[in-house]
């Protein structure tokens, strides 16, 4: 039953993209589900982060929520996204903006040409095989570096990564600081270590700051940053039992020689 009604709800998604009444639907779909605070928040959780008019990174974007939400809050957006069964809901959403671009393809440590696995639910999609929910198929991808995206459109002062397991390959293709980045973490044994290894990339770059935000939650767990030393020494701490969600979240890792100006 649960199969059968996503695959209603693809079919009509399908149909709207198509008949160009997506933006308007999904509006409407805002309303109905309750889901418009939520909009409304991420749009203002990147407005405190990002200053008007920079240049963003939505590495793994999927169907454009975080892209929407960044361009909402005025930034300049390019998204990365190798996936093809949802380049059409992306572009619905996003195309038609101005300060938004599309790149096809996954970002990782090196370029090539590797495999994307695909599920039913397009944002468990990886590039990682045994990565969690329904397998659906696989093809072959495209996959850029980030250092290589750097040269094509500058350093973003923010850059988002959301890539289901995929994070530390992203990282590794980056030898540029970045001022802002979040990178989603998860609190499995396998994971830990690999969250680890992505902050240890990042203090190569100086001293920074780092804030979590919870599974899916526009706001930082504390209203506080603490630094990126300290964090990776107590990761992941206590994180088990007060973490709230399903045991997943993001981390936003700031220089803070962009801070001082320094």
């Amino acid at each position: 039953m649960a199969t059968r009604r996503l695959h209603s709800a693809a079919v009509l998604k399908q149909l709207a993209v198509r008949t160009g009444l997506y933006r308007p639907a999904r509006w409407a779909e805002r309303l109905v589900r309750g889901t418009a605070a939520q909009h409304r928040a991420e749009q203002a959780l990147y407005r405190s982060i990002i200053p008007p008019g920079a240049l963003c990174f939505d590495v793994g974007a999927n169907i454009g929520e975080k892209s929407e939400a960044m361009l909402a809050a005025d930034a300049r957006v390019v998204a990365f996204e190798p996936n093809p069964a949802v380049w059409p809901e992306l572009e619905a959403r996003c195309g038609d903006r101005p300060r938004w671009t599309l790149v096809r393809a996954a970002v990782g440590a090196r370029s090539a040409v590797l495999d994307l696995h695909t599920r039913v639910s397009s944002g468990q999609s990886s590039m990682i095989a045994e990565w969690e929910g329904v397998p659906l198929g696989s093809c072959p991808v495209p996959v850029i570096t980030l250092d290589a995206a750097i040269e094509r459109f500058g350093v973003p002062y923010y850059c988002k990564i959301d890539v289901e397991g995929w994070e530390e390959q992203v990282l590794r293709g980056l030898s540029h600081p970045i001022p802002l980045l979040s990178f989603e973490f998860h609190l499995s044994a396998a994971d830990i270590s690999k969250t680890r290894a992505c902050l240890n990339h990042l203090r190569a770059f100086g001293q920074a700051e780092v804030a979590i935000a919870p599974a899916e939650t526009p706001s930082f767990l504390t209203g506080h940053w603490v630094s990126l030393a300290s964090f990776v020494d107590w990761f992941p701490g206590n994180l088990q039992e007060t973490l709230p969600g399903s045991g997943y979240g993001d981390v936003f890792v700031r220089l803070l020689s962009y801070l001082t100006g320094s």
